[in-house]
């Protein structure tokens, strides 16, 4: 392309952004609804009574905390931050289980092999609980298996509330029937569900709190519906947090929502979460809870939610609007027009989102990206995601048994089958499996990996992410360097400390020098 036309490519870009920001495409609101409408994520035995223990004062005391957030990071234990790369996994046809598609110990292997380190299991609330107070402890002991295999292979779990359109009733699964209030508006022929004022009504009749059944609020429902997977859960050492609910909706308040800027139903989900985190966490005063913006904040769409629980962690999604569209409708987007808008848009997610997180004073995960066959845009995610320092887990690690856009690839072609290397798209892999800082023995400046030159660089300071002072000599920081990228092996350069691994190990761990303040790594192939 000529410096025109390069120059031409950025002022474009540049105008789009800021006619974007500004708001001026409420203009083509009825245009973007549509559009946003058909943004659905895609990227979809033996019963017990609820008879529950809060954990007590001592039990609380006593127990140290897998994670906990400090200064914008996730942190281990011991303090040291933690970044995280992996996938979703959702079976959302009955039985909803990863065990019923064929997902084992293997999987975790490989996952472990090429370096990720966590997965967001998404399960059913309908199935966890069938009847109201009525636990489905059969389903529950598949979760736990699987979250049990894959820690073996030291892959961690967040627990996924994996709503998508709330039930079946409304062309959707997740939520139980018993919670689905339609006031009797009937369900129109030819009109999509997100156009259809039924589904709007269900939603808005969560969002009310109305009164379900058993004279007792949904939002209580809810409440004790985490309250048992917590209870469950909260001293299973594979357990990285709970998503408390995939992608909500706004029902009647989406309209006003189309837009970068404000959104009333921040508002409604601030209450929202004000009331049930502090009855979950009752039961589990440990692990960090996941919290979600509405589905439009993916396309970002206006982000402003306010939270009171200090062990607390924004989970968002971050999907360019016309790619997937594009694929929803089997129309591929050009290439040229998705590279000449998406990155704003994508940038723009990342902007409202970092901004809610800091606001919040707490740290962000992307739990979603991807979805659609355009490997470059997956990689230009991976990669703004390095940017903005945070971890991310790509939609989708197979499509067996779930619900996708058109065209999704998913690392594993069939799960039900070994992922050897004729079950598993390679060139995801490459894109995926690519170095990143697992654990830091301070606070990141800054990592980057460049997929051409195959170059990693990162540099950290020795300062703890909480600020209670520096990691001392010997701390450990953890590199995950795949040797799909260094064939050859790696050479690697540290100013400020020294290599402590074996030379082409998988990992390379850095040590600070004993009085270095900062430290800086350089990852580069032999040739």
């Amino acid at each position: 392309m000529t410096v025109f036309g390069n120059d031409l490519l950025k002022l474009v870009r540049k105008m789009l952004c800021n006619l974007y920001k500004v708001g001026l495409m409420m203009k083509i609101s009825i245009f973007l609804g549509v559009l946003l409408s058909l943004m659905v994520s895609a990227c979809g035995g033996s019963t017990s009574s609820s008879k529950l223990t809060p954990s007590s004062s001592s039990e609380a005391a006593a127990a140290k905390a897998s994670f906990n957030q400090a200064n914008g990071w996730v942190t281990d234990a011991d303090g040291h931050v933690i970044i995280f790369h992996g996938f979703n996994m959702v079976a959302k046809e009955t039985p909803y289980t990863l065990e019923s598609v064929g997902f084992d110990d293997d999987d975790g292997a490989f996952l472990a092999e090429h370096g990720f380190n966590a997965i967001r299991l998404g399960f059913m609330w309908k199935a966890a609980e069938p009847e109201p107070d009525q636990f489905n402890e059969g389903y529950l002991n598949s979760i736990e298996r699987t979250v049990n295999a894959l820690g073996k292979h030291k892959v961690l779990t967040l627990l996924d509330f994996h709503q998508d359109a709330y039930n079946e009733a409304v062309e959707g699964q997740g939520f139980p029937d018993w919670t689905v209030y339609d006031d009797g508006i009937p369900w129109l022929p030819l009109i999509p569900k997100e156009a259809q004022l039924v589904y709007q009504r269900v939603w808005d009749n969560f969002w009310a709190n109305k009164q379900g059944v058993n004279n007792t609020r949904l939002w209580d429902h809810f409440a004790n519906f985490w309250q048992h997977i917590a209870t469950r859960f909260r001293n299973n050492p594979n357990i990285l947090g709970y998503d408390l609910m995939n992608e909500p909706w706004p029902g009647l308040q989406t309209p006003l929502c189309l837009n970068p800027l404000v959104c009333p139903h921040n508002d409604t989900l601030s209450k929202f979460y004000g009331d049930v985190i502090p009855k979950i966490r009752q039961y589990d005063a440990n692990t960090p809870f996941y919290y979600e913006g509405s589905l439009l904040a993916g396309g970002g769409m206006a982000l402003d939610i306010d939270i009171k629980d200090p062990n607390t962690v924004l989970s968002f999604h971050n999907y360019c609007l016309l790619t997937v569209v594009g694929a929803i409708a089997g129309i591929p987007t050009p290439k040229f027009v998705g590279d000449l808008t998406c990155p704003e848009l994508e940038k723009l997610t990342f902007d409202n989102s970092i901004t809610q997180a800091q606001t919040q004073g707490h740290p962000a995960v992307l739990t979603e990206f991807g979805s659609v066959p355009d490997l470059d845009a997956v990689e230009r995610v991976a990669k703004q995601a390095d940017d903005y320092k945070v971890g991310w887990m790509h939609w989708t690690y197979f499509n067996t048994g779930t619900t996708n856009f058109p065209g999704t690839p998913s690392l594993v072609l069939d799960p039900s089958k070994a992922p050897t290397t004729d079950n598993i798209n390679t060139e995801l892999l490459k894109v995926l499996s690519r170095p990143y800082p697992q654990k830091t023995a301070g606070t990141p400046v800054k990592w980057d990996f460049d997929s051409d030159s195959k170059v990693f660089d990162m540099s950290y300071t020795t300062l703890r992410a909480d600020g209670a002072g520096s990691f001392e000599k010997g701390g450990e920081t953890t590199i995950f360097v795949p040797k799909l990228h260094y064939p050859n092996g790696y050479k690697v350069s540290v100013t400020g400390g020294n290599v402590i691994s074996e030379a082409n190990a998988p990992y390379a761990v850095i040590t600070a020098n004993n009085g270095a303040s900062q430290v800086a790594v350089k990852i580069e192939p032999r040739l």
